[in-house]
């Protein structure tokens, strides 16, 4: 259900392209961002499964350390959303922007301090090889992959209430993945995979946000 034969099909990818451009933006009409940022949702393939690649950010960074992100940054002059995704995904996890098959930009969100907006920028690594990664030590904690079935699995749905939002969190493993990123991933996922494929259940499930915050997950 979940193999690269299904999913990464030409007409699969437009199909998904064309619901990634569909997509409203989520920025807040009183607060305009003075900052841009660009992340990278890496699609790669294991065991004939389509993944989704994360990082756990270092413990020692000054902002949302230990927590689950997709690789990217912040902006720098003169480049566009899709050069600062893989600018940021060379230097966090060493993969080079040739080995990533770029299929779109998404909607750009408004960061939880409204200050940033941030783009997510889709892209398939291909033929992937967990060993040749290099994750930047001083950024980033630990590299891990997510497969399809166990994004869709409901069992690994609940949600954390933020502002009167109910923001979607996975769990896998050791890891939950939410705030921004849990955010984009579900959008991703609505725009990726058939409807009868991803039928979440976020509500099953509530977290404060204390029990999402600690830095060993």
């Amino acid at each position: 259900m979940f193999s690269p034969q299904r999913l990464l099909t030409t007409s699969a990818r437009e199909r998904c392209i064309a619901c990634l451009r569909g997509l409203p933006e989520f920025v807040f009409e009183d607060v305009s961002p003075k900052k841009k940022a660009s992340v990278l949702v890496p699609m790669c393939v294991i065991n004939n499964e389509v993944h989704l690649l994360y990082t756990m950010r270092s413990t020692n960074l000054s902002s949302h350390a230990g927590q689950v992100s997709f690789p990217g940054g912040k902006m720098d002059k003169d480049e566009d959303e899709i050069e600062t995704a893989l600018r940021e995904t060379e230097e966090e996890i060493g993969v080079p922007p040739e080995a990533v098959e770029v299929w779109s930009t998404m909607s750009s969100v408004q960061g939880r301090d409204k200050n940033m907006l941030i783009t997510p920028v889709v892209g398939l690594i291909k033929n992937f090889e967990n060993q040749t990664l290099i994750p930047n030590v001083y950024e980033v904690e630990e590299i891990f992959t997510v497969p399809m079935s166990a994004l869709c699995d409901r069992r690994n749905h609940a949600h954390l209430e933020f502002e009167k939002t109910i923001l979607p969190v996975f769990l896998y493993e050791k890891h939950k993945i939410w705030g921004i990123t849990g955010f984009i991933t579900n959008f991703f996922l609505q725009c990726f995979l058939p409807t009868e494929s991803y039928q979440c259940d976020f509500l099953r499930k509530k977290f404060e946000i204390h029990e999402l915050l600690p830095s060993k997950l």
